[in-house]
């Protein structure tokens, strides 16, 4: 009954739908717009990368789907409703390498917006499976956003801890969003036009192991914005 009940847990939380209105409004964004879209696409690229600092071990494999949904647009993005949540859901893929090394590749998006994003890890303390063992990782990403109307690159980095607590495994980090925002087609005169932005984001959250798998929930917050992050995977 537990197991059942939190596989439900999971599979509602990433059925929770990950669009706004579309994207197709950035082309009428005026100028004052580009940094507060900038910031939001940044962090949603920058959330759900991990539910934990143990390292996978060599040959070790991890596959699941992820979703992060931002619960509002930050104030001054008027590319998207002011009070709807939007996000995105990805598939992602890991594999353990040597030296506590992982390696990890994902693809997903939302209305016309694809994303893709590849990165490592590196575990800095050794493997254990004892109860209150605390694991710390460092991990560095990028990601890519491409629609028609514009596309943002993203740089991210994560100090993530996490300890095994018998009931479920808990974690807690900090990491830092990159993000280049490029206008490929606009109404108000701005095509071309690149803005960055680079904002701090904190996390935490829990996963807990389920039959042939395992779920994991967790939040984010950032530039004054709430982040929803949930799992669902399998992990060799």
């Amino acid at each position: 009954m537990t197991r059942a009940l939190a596989a439900l847990i999971a599979l509602l939380a990433l059925a929770v739908p990950a669009r706004a209105e579309g994207y197709d409004d950035f082309i009428n964004v005026a100028e004052a717009g580009l940094k507060p879209f900038a910031r939001d696409i940044g962090g949603l690229l920058g959330a759900a990368s991990n539910h934990t600092a143990r390292s996978l071990g060599f040959s070790g494999f991890d596959m699941g789907f992820r979703s992060a949904i931002q619960l509002k647009p930050s104030s001054g993005n008027s590319v998207l409703p002011a009070k709807k949540a939007f996000g995105f859901n990805y598939f992602q893929a890991e594999i353990g390498m040597p030296y506590r090394v992982d390696g990890f590749v994902r693809a997903g998006g939302d209305d016309g917006l694809v994303v893709t994003s590849a990165g490592l890890r590196y575990g800095l303390r050794a493997i254990s499976d004892q109860p209150y063992y605390v694991h710390a990782m460092l991990e560095a990403f990028g990601s890519l956003a491409a629609h028609k109307h514009f596309y943002a690159k993203h740089f991210g980095t994560n100090l993530r801890l996490s300890m095994n607590m018998g009931f479920a495994a808990l974690y807690a980090g900090a990491g830092m969003d990159n993000t280049a925002l490029t206008v490929q087609n606009s109404n108000n005169g701005l095509a071309d036009r690149r803005v960055t932005a680079a904002e701090p984001r904190f996390f935490a959250g829990l996963k807990k192991k389920i039959r042939y798998g395992y779920f994991s929930a967790g939040y984010a917050e950032t530039h004054g914005r709430g982040i929803v992050e949930g799992t669902l995977g399998l992990r060799f």
